[in-house]
């Protein structure tokens, strides 16, 4: 037995029929974000858990290259990995000043190596709004276009009076129901990609405070080992 509602589509005006069929893009390009975002926070916020337990059980920036590549490709182990990076690149630039006191260079170098984590900061955090923007177009594009299909439908509905001279129930009923269908289209659309967007906000929210506090600890810690090397280099010397 046909289903009410197939039916109705199935008899709506073409401009009803294109509303549904926009709605019905919309509709399953919010579930695709939703799936693929709901997938990339819940792996972000597990590994950046993982990540920071291993981060402080290490002495060194160096044994990053000790941990398995999944913990590494985490947000907190790419900014990690810059971290490493900058603080190799200050110890060899003042090591190649030989004697000389490195004091008057170190400012500028860990300015240099601040910039760098911030970029990759900002780069990393970019990537947590990834698609959000289209869900929140969705929510506010969806209800519109079907409040224009209700109001296409009640016009057929008006345009059916007059031209039969009768508001009969059977008369004014199609134009009513695809009035409400559109309604009904508009809103399924609107308020799962409205939802979602605030959620997904809210845990993109808590995982860049994870990973800006991790960035304030990662620069002391360059800063720490920095010294540490030179001094031991001295040491030694």
């Amino acid at each position: 037995m046909d289903s009410p509602l197939i039916t109705m589509i199935m008899h709506a005006s073409w401009a009803a029929r294109l509303v549904l069929i926009i709605l019905l893009v919309f509709s399953i390009i919010t579930w695709t974000i939703i799936v693929t975002r709901m997938q990339f926070i819940k792996s972000a916020a597990a590994g950046n858990r993982r990540f920071k337990s291993k981060f402080e059980s290490i002495d060194k920036l160096e044994e990053l290259t000790g941990f398995d590549k999944k913990s590494l490709a985490t947000p907190l182990g790419r900014l990690g990995l810059i971290g490493q990076g900058e603080c190799r690149r200050i110890v060899a630039d003042v090591r190649r000043m030989g004697g000389r006191d490195p004091s008057f260079m170190l400012q500028s170098q860990f300015s240099m190596a601040e910039e760098r984590v911030e970029s990759a900061y900002m780069g990393i955090v970019a990537t947590l709004d990834r698609g959000v923007f289209m869900l929140a177009m969705v929510s506010s594009i969806s209800p519109f276009l079907g409040l224009l299909g209700t109001v296409w439908g009640i016009m057929n509905a008006f345009f059916e009076i007059s031209n039969q001279g009768s508001a009969s129930l059977p008369v004014v009923a199609p134009g009513i129901a695809e009035a409400l269908i559109a309604t009904l289209a508009g809103l399924a659309v609107a308020i799962p990609a409205l939802f979602f967007y605030n959620y997904f906000n809210h845990r993109a929210e808590r995982i860049e405070t994870d990973i800006d506090e991790f960035k304030t600890l990662l620069l002391a810690r360059i800063k720490r080992e920095v010294f540490l090397n030179l001094y031991e280099g001295r040491g030694s010397a």
